[in-house]
């Protein structure tokens, strides 16, 4: 990291920026062609791994790319602020952001408890509540759960000062 005075090393501060973030964009390889989707997500921490999940349809171009290429790149961005400079030093502009970004392979999640377990964190995540549900084995079915441990996990903050 060319900016090592930015980055974040410590997980907790790194679980914050996740928490922080609405969108993961997912980053896959589409026959040598990237190919980039915005994708919501639900996560957890769990034994020193950083896991994310998210929940798609069962057919489609991102789950045609991933089962024939199941490596990815995880991008993840949030706490934007633009840092106004002025006509005297327009060099001052600048854009405050956290970011947390990791390498990655697609694991399709096939067991219906794990699949549930993955909706809770998702939804625990988006909508920023820790109620637990249970869903139907017929909707559990049809819907296609995706895990990303990350790998190379990195992250970098520009605060304003």
């Amino acid at each position: 990291m060319r900016r090592k005075d930015r980055e974040i090393t410590d997980i907790n501060e790194i679980i914050k920026i996740v928490s922080d973030c609405d969108v993961l964009h997912l980053g896959m390889s589409d026959n040598n062609m990237p190919y980039v989707v915005p994708v919501n997500f639900g996560f957890s921490y769990e034994e020193g791994i950083l896991t994310f999940y998210i929940h798609c349809a069962t057919t489609g171009k991102k789950i045609d790319i991933l089962k024939s290429s199941p490596q990815v790149f995880l991008q993840l961005d949030c706490r934007h602020q633009v840092i106004l400079g002025s006509l005297q030093k327009p060099c001052a502009f600048s854009f405050a952001y956290a970011c947390v970004m990791a390498k990655s392979r697609a694991q399709f999640i096939e067991d219906t408890k794990e699949k549930s377990i993955a909706l809770n964190h998702i939804i625990a995540h988006t909508a920023k509540i820790n109620t637990k549900y249970e869903f139907p084995l017929t909707m559990l079915n049809k819907t296609c759960i995706i895990a990303f441990k990350a790998e190379d996990l990195s992250a970098k903050a520009h605060n304003i000062n």
